[in-house]
């Protein structure tokens, strides 16, 4: 046995001991196989797009990830409203478009282009940003698990969103475990069970403090550092949600 795990690739020794995981790693390396065709960028996909405008940079972004969420929110069924309000929760997006996230939400729900031509819009738009890719994936599913559970459709989307991505085994394993325990609103805020409701918030505003975008107002960041913040704090408040409402 020690003699043939020594010719295991190190991304399985490091599951040995994780049997579900391992099965997602597999399945997800399966399945990238299966898809590489598909993944070769098309002409037709970054034609006309311009890396060097800002402005244009962000509304193919955001365009890109309402289309994205769309599709995984409706993967397994009509839309429910859970699944929409985790979409406005986890993309808290704003600016002119604001006002039409809805109907354009409703209407990529029945668009049937192909998901790989949002995939490849957003590596174009913001390429080799890993963080920002895996923090995106990491969105979608709490999109698609938001009715308390993870469909089979769309955890396939999923996986084919994370390749495109050039998300590792690992990284998508990692992210796909987190739905898989009730325990991620605790995760997300540090805290436990047990912690009393004047300690909770106590965290909460600790960690608003630390991550809301309006801390970084005078300094100069990329715009993905800005978009992370803008999650990452939406993400604290859809975990403080839920969590003063078991407290309650």
């Amino acid at each position: 046995m020690l003699q043939s795990q020594k010719h295991m690739p190190n991304w399985l020794n490091q599951v040995a001991l994780k049997p579900q995981s391992l099965v997602a790693r597999l399945r997800y390396r399966l399945q990238a196989w299966a898809s590489l065709p598909a993944r070769k960028p098309h002409d037709h996909v970054v034609s006309g797009l311009r890396q060097e405008d800002d402005t244009f940079r962000h509304l193919s972004f955001t365009f890109a990830v309402i289309a994205l969420s769309a599709r995984v929110a409706c993967a397994d069924g009509p839309l429910s409203k859970d699944k929409y309000i985790a979409f406005r929760e986890s993309f808290p997006l704003g600016g002119g478009i604001c006002g039409k996230i809805r109907q354009l939400f409703t209407l990529a729900c029945e668009n049937d282009t192909p998901p790989e031509h949002y995939i490849q819009q957003i590596r174009y738009m913001y390429p080799g940003k890993a963080e920002l890719f895996a923090s995106v994936v990491e969105r979608l599913f709490r999109i698609a698990a938001a009715d308390g559970y993870l469909g089979r459709k769309a955890e396939f989307l999923l996986a084919d969103i994370a390749h495109g991505l050039d998300l590792s085994p690992a990284a998508f394993s990692a992210i796909r475990e987190q739905y898989d325990r009730p325990t991620h609103a605790h995760v997300i805020l540090g805290v436990t069970a047990e912690t009393p409701s004047s300690v909770l918030k106590k965290r909460y505003h600790e960690l608003m403090r630390r991550y809301h975008p309006d801390r970084f107002a005078s300094e100069e960041l990329s715009d993905e550092l800005r978009l992370l913040l803008r999650a990452k704090t939406s993400e604290i408040n859809a975990a403080y949600r839920v969590l003063s409402k078991k407290a309650a």
